[in-house]
């Protein structure tokens, strides 16, 4: 069975950009209901949507692995979203190399 790979996902928008190192990296807006879904699993994409939002912009690496993900309940919000990830990946200010960690937690 050949492996799965980040790829084989359907996006509304997808580009491979470069950053200011040389790094490639995918940048992605992903529907969830415009996916098959997992046929082991097919109830679970439903889920997703209720949880996290229906849109997500992604940013994921040449070995697929998700370096960035934010899910979104309109459709033109995360397109915002995605273009300005396109943009700060391209320019440096984004690097998704390196974690984010959330700053509105409590202590």
């Amino acid at each position: 069975m050949p492996q799965w790979t980040m790829d084989d996902w359907s996006y509304l928008e997808r580009e491979v950009v470069t950053d200011p190192k040389g790094r490639q990296w995918t940048v992605a807006l992903m529907d969830v209901l415009g996916q098959k879904g997992d046929p082991d699993m097919p109830n679970k994409m439903l889920e997703l949507q209720y949880s996290s939002g229906r849109y997500f912009a992604l940013i994921y690496s040449a070995s697929g692995v998700l370096n960035y993900e934010r899910g979104f309940s309109v459709h033109p919000e995360a397109a915002g979203a995605y273009e300005s990830l396109v943009v700060s990946v391209i320019d440096g200010s984004l690097d998704p190399s390196q974690p984010v960690f959330r700053q509105d937690l409590e202590d």
